[in-house]
């Protein structure tokens, strides 16, 4: 069967469904979403999401699958480029805030589906994840070679990078109320900070 054709004036109701189910998503969780309210907050029949993304469990996939399979192409084309290995490390480390800002649901959306074993995610799905930390383990092996890092597993390096920036994502949001910005864990942190506490602490683990 030939692929279905979208036209121009179909995208901007495709764009609303996504950016209401990865809101959606991200506040409450798969299960805790159904079409009818991804539909209510799109603004659009029912139907145009089962049009555009076939079901649920599609949606869902497709939702994460944009965010890993923009981060996938950034950490190769930082791995791939002539940049000492403590700058690619870097630019990595700011990479990763700035795409979790351009798309806000995915960190909370993300930690979610892993404490559950990530259950809704299938191979294909998993493998936009295999991508990400490929490329990682890339600018590692390149570090060690050239002295700049020390030993270390690649998926601890991964972990203990990703883990706090997903971590101060997630405090953020719980953050956004407002009765509740007084408590010292939630301080507003800027993201410049961030990016550079970041990069000071990846830096300080693998320095040999």
């Amino acid at each position: 069967m030939p692929p279905r054709k979208v036209t121009t004036a179909a995208i901007p109701t495709r764009d609303a469904v996504f950016q209401s189910a990865a809101t959606l998503f991200s506040a409450t969780g798969f299960d805790g979403v159904s079409v009818d309210d991804i539909a209510a907050r799109a603004g659009v029949n029912k139907a145009m999401i089962y049009y555009h993304f076939t079901d649920k469990i599609a949606l869902y996939r497709s939702v994460v699958a944009d965010m890993l399979i923009a981060v996938g192409e950034k950490v190769a084309a930082i791995a791939d480029s002539p940049l000492a290995p403590l700058e690619k490390l870097d630019r990595f480390v700011e990479m990763f805030v700035r795409m979790a800002d351009a798309r806000p649901w995915f960190p909370t959306l993300m930690m979610r589906e892993i404490s559950e074993g990530a259950p809704h995610l299938d191979l294909d799905t998993l493998g936009h994840i295999r991508s990400v930390f490929l490329g990682f383990a890339r600018i590692l092996k390149e570090g060690e070679a050239a002295g700049s890092f020390r030993a270390i597993p690649p998926i601890l390096a991964y972990t203990s990078i990703i883990g706090p920036l997903m971590m101060n994502a997630a405090r953020e949001r719980i953050a956004e109320k407002r009765e509740r910005q007084h408590l010292p864990m939630l301080v507003q942190v800027s993201h410049e900070d961030l990016i550079a506490h970041g990069q000071d602490t990846a830096r300080r683990m693998l320095a040999p």
